[in-house]
């Protein structure tokens, strides 16, 4: 039952992480070469924290599958949602903000 339960857990949390990565970088450029005008475009968040959260949730029970943290790897680093990215934009921001005094 844990099995199963991790599976659907690490499903859904893939496909928020997939999600996160399209909205974020691939999104914009397919709008584009559709030959699409840039004010037409409209940003769309996705899903903060949940996807990566519920892939490192999965490995709870998916811990002995072959190949499963390397895949969960992967898509943790690829959420832009996830909080590793949101503390890098901040460390950005504060290093590179010109307004800063």
């Amino acid at each position: 039952m844990l099995a199963i339960l991790s599976w659907i857990i690490f499903g859904l949390g893939a496909f928020i992480c997939l999600l996160n990565f399209y909205l974020s970088f691939l999104r914009y450029p397919i709008h584009r070469l559709r030959g699409l005008s840039r004010e037409s475009y409209h940003w769309s968040s996705g899903f903060p924290i949940i996807g990566s959260l519920m892939v490192a949730i999965s490995l709870i029970g998916l811990h002995s599958q072959t190949g499963i943290l390397p895949a969960s790897i992967v898509l943790i680093a690829i959420d832009t949602g996830g909080i590793h990215w949101f503390a890098g934009s901040m460390i950005y921001y504060y290093f590179h903000d010109t307004k800063r005094t």
